[in-house]
């Protein structure tokens, strides 16, 4: 089941920026509801991906200077600043047909990792994959049959680890050991980062002369965990639909949308069957609001729908209406978590153009299951249970035992500091000429996207504004994707894209990405591609030729603009006393410890 729900999950070409994974995608590798689409269903014909055409010339191969059963005995423990273990060294062949060396081994105190270094094909780039919910295992293979070719013709060395813990990311119970949750709040990707790149240079006779590093969802919020504290482990990073927000986005934006559709008996109120119906009247009233009707939805925050205007006549339940009790489950879905007073605990709520993917992530598609069976309540319960607080409440605890209020919010609050990635003083990573990619999907309903255009918005506050900040760090928002570009419902949006061949040319080659050819397909043919530019950048057809050509699109400013700072309890306000730390435009950010410190 988990290995089913991961690749359902994982992302198209960004190498699966989030690695796919897990359950979450972002969050939450937990989870494992039922109604997600089969891995059949997920994958992507080679045919259908759009790479960049200004991609870097190959390096040169270099080949290894010692085998791959000499390596069993590398020990770079002193390199890594922390023990280190090679369990075994195995020679194997990629599906692609590469052969490489596969590596496994742990890094005090029990981190797990997986490296692969090719032995004909390697070009001197290594490429570090991040994981999705809570981890808990190695998922390195999910990104060897990514559409990119870089990754593909077996050009990188590629690594992988479990974020320190091995409990299948559904339990969190390694919460309630302090330096479990260090290790997978930031160092075990660190650590990991510095035993590969020791590794390489033993295996090669040279360290990689370009590192990446791509994720989505928790993958997302390890990307940018990597520029904000450890600025000079990455010259790239790729960060999809980053739950970088994790302890507001955990403790109440998780808990939020996996309780609220649950009548006191545990039954759901707004049953999976209606979201086509609530779907089609959201697209009706939000799709042409960009001035060109296509199935997409440019910016949610346009729209202008009120579930009001689906009642039922008399409050009669029926297929194609909603009542009262419904009506007030979609308005606080839309909303997100708030406390009794109106007071957001989260920037923002379920975008609309999302519902589609509502079943399952928090409606249960069996009308008859619980809310136990969605991936909400999994990941937000074991977050709570042994994550959230300081001190783990007792062993009875749930997450329908979490309070929405400003209370809790201050005690979360303490582990912020720990869990986050929200810096928005990315002077070090820029200094040391790291370039930065952001995407996310305006209709992502495992993440909401207000947070992230929020700590875009954050960025240019603190580094000089939009043009300052796009020098080295730009965001892509693509019109209709669900989380982290996965399958979990029919869309017309084009959802296979590639990130990474852009960013090797932006890092190596000083190009920036001015735009990104997103495609979608049907029984193996490309049936519409669409350009997606640097935010707050929009495609606007030029009037002539088809909608399903990208040709026909070029860059605009966007028809509505909105304010990306979002007022939640964590915005700059007069709270920043209350939390004893800095905040800054709009999101709280925590200070990045001295570089190397666990």
């Amino acid at each position: 089941m988990r290995s089913s729900i991961r690749q359902a999950l994982r992302a198209r070409c960004t190498v699966r920026s989030w690695l796919a994974l897990g359950p979450l995608a972002v969050l939450v590798v937990a989870l494992a509801g039922p109604g997600l689409p089969s891995p059949a269903s997920a994958t992507v014909s080679e045919s259908a991906i759009v790479r960049g055409s200004d991609a870097p010339a190959p390096l040169p191969v270099l080949a290894p200077v010692t085998n791959c059963e000499q390596l069993a005995h590398a020990d770079v423990s002193q390199a890594v600043g922390a023990g280190t273990w090679i369990a075994s060294t195995t020679m194997a062949t990629a599906p692609q047909g590469y052969p490489y060396c596969d590596i496994k081994g742990f890094i005090a105190p029990q981190i797990q990792f997986e490296l692969q270094l090719p032995t004909r094909t390697y070009q001197q780039r290594y490429l570090q994959n991040g994981c999705g919910g809570l981890c808990g295992a190695v998922s390195i293979t999910e990104s060897a049959d990514s559409g990119c070719a870089p990754v593909n013709d077996g050009a990188f060395a590629m690594a992988a680890d479990d974020m320190g813990h091995a409990d299948a990311g559904t339990k969190g119970i390694f919460g309630a050991d302090p330096q479990l949750r260090v290790d997978f709040a930031y160092s075990a990707d660190h650590l990991l980062t510095l035993t590969a790149k020791a590794l390489i240079a033993t295996f090669y006779g040279h360290a990689p002369r370009y590192s990446y590093f791509d994720g989505c969802s928790t993958g997302g919020l390890e990307a940018l965990a990597e520029a904000q504290r450890y600025p000079h482990d990455f010259a790239g990073i790729i960060a999809g639909a980053p739950a970088s927000i994790t302890t507001y986005l955990a403790t109440f934006y998780q808990t939020w949308i996996g309780t609220v559709d649950f009548d006191s008996g545990g039954k759901p109120i707004l049953p999976a069957s209606k979201l086509p119906f609530l779907h089609s009247a959201v697209m009706a009233n939000c799709d042409g609001k960009d001035g060109l009707v296509d199935g997409e939805i440019e910016d949610p925050r346009a729209c202008t729908f009120d579930p009001a205007t689906l009642a039922c006549p008399q409050n009669t339940d029926a297929p194609t209406c909603l009542t009262s009790a419904q009506i007030a489950v979609v308005r606080k879905i839309y909303s997100g978590p708030v406390d009794a007073r109106g007071q957001h605990l989260y920037p923002g709520g379920e975008p609309m153009g999302s519902e589609l993917a509502w079943s399952s992530w928090f409606l249960p598609a069996d009308a008859s299951a619980t809310r136990d069976s969605t991936v909400a309540w999994t990941f937000g319960n074991s977050w709570a249970k042994y994550l959230a607080f300081t001190h783990n409440p007792p062993l009875s605890f749930t997450a329908a035992d979490v309070h929405f209020d400003e209370s809790t919010f201050r005690e979360v609050s303490r582990l912020a500091g720990l869990y986050d990635a929200t810096d928005p003083d990315l002077t070090a990573f820029r200094n040391a000429g790291g370039k930065l990619i952001i995407w996310q999907g305006w209709a992502d309903q495992g993440v909401s996207p207000y947070g992230t255009v929020a700590y875009y918005q954050a960025i240019q506050d603190h580094m000089g504004g939009l043009q300052a900040t796009q020098q080295f760090a730009r965001l892509f928002m693509f019109p209709g994707i669900y989380h982290c570009a996965a399958a979990f419902a029919p869309s017309d949006a084009p959802d296979t894209f590639d990130l990474l061949t852009p960013l090797l040319n932006w890092t190596e080659t000083g190009t920036a990405p001015a735009k990104v050819v997103a495609s979608k397909s049907e029984d193996g043919a490309v049936v519409r591609t669409r350009p997606v530019f640097p935010y707050p950048e929009v495609a606007h057809y030029t009037g002539t030729g088809s909608i399903d050509d990208a040709g026909n699109f070029v860059g605009a400013p966007p028809v509505h603009h909105f304010d990306d700072h979002f007022n939640w309890l964590g915005s700059f306000s007069a709270h920043d006393e209350l939390w004893g730390r800095s905040t800054d435009n709009g999101v709280i950010f925590s200070r990045r410890p001295p570089s190397g410190q666990r």
